[in-house]
């Protein structure tokens, strides 16, 4: 992978993990406040969504010098990642802001827009994954 795909990695990473930590504010005043267990479950969700994300990003940019892709492979991971980290952080922040989970694709607008988020999450990994497992094995297998 590319030094600039790792860059961007590591910058996209870097506000990913911003995110959840600064959702880890209104977690710990739920906590430690009578918020209820419901908005401190969802706080939870997003505090621990951006730091999960963040440092899935951080992973693969420290792990790209390992991972042998070709250029559309390596736009398919960095923008499948990126979009999959930002959709699962802020599918967790706005689920806590709207008090939606977004489980499934019905209700009102707000739970919509938690669905939309989180599945731009799911697909974008399960499309970035599997391509940077086969970036690794070509590697491995030539190393």
């Amino acid at each position: 992978m590319s030094t600039r795909s790792a860059t961007m990695l590591t910058f996209h990473g870097l506000l990913v993990l911003l995110i959840g930590l600064l959702a880890g504010a209104p977690y710990g005043a739920a906590v430690v406040g009578t918020w209820g267990s419901e908005v401190e479950r969802a706080w939870k969700l997003a505090h621990l969504e951006g730091l999960q994300n963040g440092i899935l990003l951080l992973v693969l940019a420290g792990c790209s010098p390992w991972i042998a892709l070709t250029s559309r492979g390596e736009r398919i991971v960095v923008w499948g990642a990126v979009v999959a980290a930002y959709g699962n952080a802020l599918g967790g922040l706005l689920g806590a802001l709207l008090g939606h989970r977004g489980l499934a694709p019905e209700g009102p607008l707000g739970n919509w827009v938690v669905f939309a988020a989180f599945m731009f999450g799911m697909w974008g990994l399960l499309i970035a994954v599997p391509v940077a497992i086969g970036g690794a094995w070509r590697c491995w297998r030539n190393a």
